[in-house]
């Protein structure tokens, strides 16, 4: 703020249109270096602008979000997992099952066990 107007710093702060207008003239540098000023000022001062004014920060509009669709979609996205889950398991058992049935059906024929490695 030093190397700046500092009249001209509070106007842009407070959210003058002309003082901002003028800004946009500037070149890059300018414009962050008072846009700095600017941030600073209503840091150190609690100043709301009038309207959007200079900043260099984009601020951008919140949107409403509705908290009761997003705990439904939660709570179908939890119930997809759970079947998925439940589906995995019995998908397991019933290997498990397949697997312990074909294993007794070749010990019951007297044949070797085939999970074990010749020596």
């Amino acid at each position: 703020m030093t190397n700046f107007n500092p009249d001209f710093i509070r106007a842009l702060a407070h959210g003058d249109a002309e003082a901002h207008e003028q800004v946009n003239k500037l070149p890059l540098i300018e414009r962050m270096s008072i846009g700095n000023a600017v941030d600073q000022l209503r840091r150190d001062e609690n100043i709301v602008p009038m309207s959007s004014g200079m900043s260099i920060y984009e601020q951008t509009k919140s949107d409403y979000i509705d908290d009761d669709a997003v705990s439904e979609a939660m709570q179908r996205r939890m119930d997809i997992e759970k079947q998925n889950r439940e589906f995995q398991e019995q998908a397991r058992e019933k290997m498990i099952a397949e697997q312990t049935r074909l294993a007794m059906e070749r010990a019951r024929s007297g044949l070797k066990r085939n999970d074990r490695l010749p020596r």
